[in-house]
């Protein structure tokens, strides 16, 4: 129980690191905005980026258990369970990104084929 604790102590730290690298970007530690309207908007745009990057983390580690439950190699199995979806060392925060591409949506088949564990 001790240990399934302090997982979980590890999983919110881990979270909290995200948003402090979050609000760093900007060049700030702190919340930006004047009036508390101001600041509770910068507080929920951090936490929705946050989100994201779990969910898309989330997404590739599901793509990852898809493809090693069916190849049965259980030591990548083990090694998935010590990833957290909470990592962020892989994203740029800092790039431009483009989200308006129809044509052509992410394909994350294609970013999962190069990635072994």
């Amino acid at each position: 129980m001790q240990r399934n604790v302090h997982r979980s102590q590890n999983r919110i730290e881990a979270y909290h690191q995200l948003r402090s690298v979050l609000a760093q970007v900007s060049g700030r530690k702190e919340l930006i905005g004047r009036t508390d309207l101001d600041i509770a908007i910068s507080n929920e745009c951090g936490r929705l980026v946050a989100n994201v990057v779990t969910a898309y983390n989330s997404i590739l580690l599901s793509g990852l258990l898809n493809r090693y439950e069916a190849e049965g190699n259980q030591k990548a199995l083990d090694m998935l369970k010590r990833i957290s979806p909470v990592a962020w060392q892989h994203i740029h925060f800092l790039g431009h990104y483009a989200f308006r591409d129809n044509q052509n949506p992410i394909d994350m088949e294609a970013i999962l084929a190069g990635v072994r564990l």
